[in-house]
């Protein structure tokens, strides 16, 4: 007996697939309805990004992407007279005067210096633009912020209100906001 020729018996799915005007209706009215499905989960959760970056060996902190302008690497801030111990100083940024923030000396991190690849990692917040101090700069992650652990209680050492929260434990992300409102009681206070 010799096998049928045809290309049903050659490719037997073939069969399977929807013939008619009436199932294929059918089908395309179970892949909207699956989309729209998929399309309101996505919506539903409200997925960030931060840049990550590192301050000493062991403490890793991450910056919402929406607030991190760029990055700048082996710039020295200059240092200014009278200012606080957390400013580390200014640098020219195309024409502008841009001043660096140390955040080991804002958060008490024990400040073992920076490496010699220092990176600054300009952000914006308050309609303010600042730099920020970084050892290393690890790239970008991506978060559900209604999946943030609370901030670990720390006497003294840092306000609980500069964290936003952790990611997987092991990452702060920081509120550029409520430092820099800080940041500019205090100056003023100075001034």
């Amino acid at each position: 007996m010799k096998p049928k020729n045809s290309s049903s018996a050659k490719f037997p799915l073939i069969q399977l697939l929807p013939q008619g005007a009436e199932e294929q209706s059918v089908l395309q009215e179970r892949a909207d309805r699956i989309a729209k499905q998929v399309i309101a989960n996505i919506q539903k959760t409200d997925i960030d990004t931060y840049v990550c970056f590192r301050l000493g060996p062991h403490e890793q902190y991450g910056l919402r992407f929406q607030q991190a302008k760029e990055v700048m690497h082996n710039l020295s801030p200059t240092k200014l007279p009278h200012a606080p111990d957390f400013i580390a100083g200014v640098i020219n940024r195309r024409g502008s005067l841009l001043a660096v923030l140390d955040l080991k000396r804002l958060f008490h991190i024990k400040p073992d210096g920076y490496e010699k690849d220092t990176y600054i990692l300009v952000a914006m917040g308050k309609k303010m633009t600042i730099g920020i101090l970084a050892d290393t700069i690890e790239g970008s992650r991506s978060y559900d912020p209604n999946t943030l652990d609370a901030p670990l209680p720390s006497e003294g050492i840092i306000k609980s209100e500069y964290i936003s929260g952790l990611h997987q434990g092991t990452t702060a992300l920081i509120n550029i906001d409520a430092i820099l409102s800080d940041i500019q009681v205090q100056v003023r206070s100075i001034l």
